[in-house]
This record gives structure tokens, sequence and C-alpha cells, in this order.
């Protein structure tokens, strides 16, 4: 009898302990993560020329969304620090910036080219570069419309050929050129309208059209030429507003009849 009372009391504690422990043993179970499964199309044989059209389809989309949510941060971080430049009173450095003495020289000196002649009518010296030569373009009032900029590319590697179509400048292809201004556009939020050549001076220009967004939603007309000139390779580049984009454009030419008129000098005296 007593046997039987301690056996029941025996059954009674382990059946008491194994119930909890199974309770948290399940309980546990069900709050581990599941995997997420690998996204499958549906019908679609994977690694087939169809799912690979889906997949690069959803990297893009992916990557597109990334890049949006990089731009927005990046704008984030510029309004940031604007704010806190307004709020740590940056007026000091506004102030002593605004005693210094413009440099009026750049004014009233007379804009030279590369080749030693007078630049356009309404082409004024800008802020100094070491890669290029720059340019603020004014209107016949005065009032500033755009901007040049003249440098040297690179050397060139070849001679065109006589066949006008033949895709180069100064041995250089213009697929290689135009991705300079694909870059460049990409950089400023632009994007590049056309390209194309022409005769200019009796000589091969490569020209590529673009545009970019300018103050107040408007659009600002840009405009690359190329040209070999004494085995280098020049970039006349310029922006306005499209207003004046015609303007410019018969500018930039002078610019470029200029350069060519400076190597025909050059063979000339040699020739001498």
């Amino acid at each position: 009898m007593v046997r039987a009372i301690v056996l029941s009391l025996a059954l009674l504690v382990g059946i008491g302990g194994i119930i909890p422990l199974a309770t948290n043993y399940t309980e546990a179970g069900a709050d581990k993560p599941k995997k997420a499964k690998k996204r499958q199309w549906k019908g679609v044989k994977k690694y087939s020329k169809r799912w690979w059209q889906l997949y690069r389809k959803q990297e893009r989309r992916k990557k597109a969304l990334a890049n949006s949510r990089r731009s927005l941060r990046l704008r984030q971080i510029r309004l940031a620090n604007v704010r806190k430049m307004a709020e740590t009173g940056d007026a000091v450095q506004t102030k002593v910036t605004k005693t210094m003495p413009k440099p009026k020289v750049l004014d009233s000196a007379p804009a030279m080219l590369p080749s030693g002649e007078k630049a356009p009518k309404g082409w004024k010296r800008g802020q100094p570069s070491a890669s290029d030569l720059q340019f603020r373009v004014d209107d016949d009032n005065g009032a500033n419309v755009g901007s040049a900029a003249i440098a040297v590319v690179g050397p060139a590697i070849g001679a065109d050929g006589d066949n006008s179509r033949s895709k180069t400048v100064g041995g250089v292809s213009t697929s290689s050129l135009r991705r300079t201004v694909i870059d460049k556009m990409i950089r400023e939020e632009g994007w590049v309208v056309n390209d194309y050549q022409k005769q200019i001076g009796g000589k091969k220009v490569y020209v590529v059209v673009a545009q970019s967004p300018g103050a107040g939603n408007s659009v600002n007309a840009r405009l690359f030429y190329f040209t070999e000139v004494d085995g280098k390779i020049y970039s006349v580049a310029t922006s306005a507003p499209n207003d004046d984009s015609k303007r410019i454009e018969q500018e930039s030419e002078k610019v470029i009849n200029s350069l060519q008129r400076k190597s025909t000098t050059q063979q000339a005296a040699i020739k001498e």
C-alpha cells in the first residue's frame, strides 16, 4: 500500500515537471523567425531566358530605388548643413567675404583666347582654374547669361581619315568624347540630347548637345565642341538659357575658328 502511494506521488511529480518543459519548447519553437523564401516567378523556368529578363528587371528596380534613396539622403544632408551653418552664425564669414575687395582687374582686363585673339564680345574672364580657361558670358546690358570654358582634353593619337563619316577627332573616337560629356551631365543632373559632326573653318568638329536644370525650373542649353589643334584635342563647353543658345553657338564657333587660325599661322611660320 505504501509502495503504491510512493509510486503515484513520483508519477505525479514527473508529469508535473514534463508539462511546463514541453510548453516552453513549443512556445520557443513558434517564435523562431522563418527564412524568407527567394522570389520565384510562377510558371518561369529558372535560368531560362524569361527568368533572366525578369531578374535583370528586378535588379534594375532595386538599383533605381537605391539611387533615389541615396539622392534623398544627400539632399537631406545638404539641407542639414545649410541649417547648421545658418544657426552657428556663418554670417561672420559672409561679412568678411563682403568686405573683401572684388578683383576688378578681371572685369577690366580684356578676355583673351588661347590663340592670342580677343574673346567674343560679352565674354569676361572668369575664376582662374588650373584645368581650363573660364569665361563669364554677359548680354549687351552686362547681365550674366551663361558661362564658357576652354580646355585641352588630351593629346591627339592619330590623323582623321578623309571620309567625313569617320567618327574620330584627332584619332580619338567620338564615342569616347561623348562619354566624357555624359559623365559630366550625370554629375550635374543633366542629359545629352544629340551629337553630330560638322565642318568649321574647313576642319571637322564634333559637337555634343546637352541640357541641364537652370534657375527657376528653367533649362540650360549645353554645347560641347571638340576639335584637334596642334596635336591636341581642345574642348569648348558653354552653358546658357535656351533663349541665348543660338548666340552662344555662334560665339563658340568663332572660338573654334580662332584656335584653328592659330594652328594655321604657326604652320605657315614654320614653312617660312
